[in-house]
């Protein structure tokens, strides 16, 4: 095929359109990563000014039941932070707490054995980001501890495992965990 003066200026004027709309959605691209980038430096800002101003407390409420895992507030200051925690349900569970950016990010077991497939691996945690744990917290009752937390994202879980019939059932893949953020 033979192209012709007027199909080279065709293809000319449609590569440089081309470019000018690439050009466009590029600058678009950028100024929505600038305002995106400006918003969540402006709440950063706002959350650093809340937790300096005493607003944001030491104390949060976790409530545990056949299974679910509840946190208020979700956002506590840094430092020493008391959790009380109630289990509202029939059945014993435990508080296990631990630095980690979500609870995608944690080990999972993957083979059958001393716990469920699908539990927190615990023993797969660094040392440095296990804050600590409530221990068995019976039905119906009440543990207050207190965790010396630094600024950062927590998660928290119930890892039990409970038999049920012949079947063995883990609390945290069943839904019982919660995330915490500490400013």
């Amino acid at each position: 095929m033979k192209l012709n003066r007027s199909d080279h200026e065709v293809f000319a004027i449609g590569s440089l359109a081309f470019a000018f709309v690439a050009m466009a959605l590029a600058f678009a691209a950028l100024v929505t990563a600038a305002q995106s980038e400006s918003r969540s430096n402006a709440t950063n800002k706002r959350v650093a000014q809340l937790a300096a101003s005493g607003v944001v407390g030491s104390t949060a409420k976790v409530t545990l039941q056949e299974f679910s895992m509840a946190v208020h507030p979700g956002l506590v200051q840094s430092g020493k932070v008391s959790l009380q925690v109630d289990n509202v349900g029939s059945i014993v569970h435990e508080l296990v707490i631990v630095r980690a950016a979500g609870v995608a990010a944690l080990p999972k077991v993957t083979k059958a054995g001393e716990r469920s497939v699908g539990a927190i691996d615990e023993e797969a945690i660094a040392e440095s980001d296990k804050m600590g744990e409530t221990g068995d917290v019976a039905a119906r009752s009440s543990v207050t501890k207190t965790f010396d937390l630094p600024a950062g994202t927590y998660v928290m879980f119930c890892n039990i495992d409970s038999k049920n019939g012949g079947r063995v059932l883990n609390h945290f893949t069943r839904g019982m965990v919660a995330t915490l953020l500490v400013v």
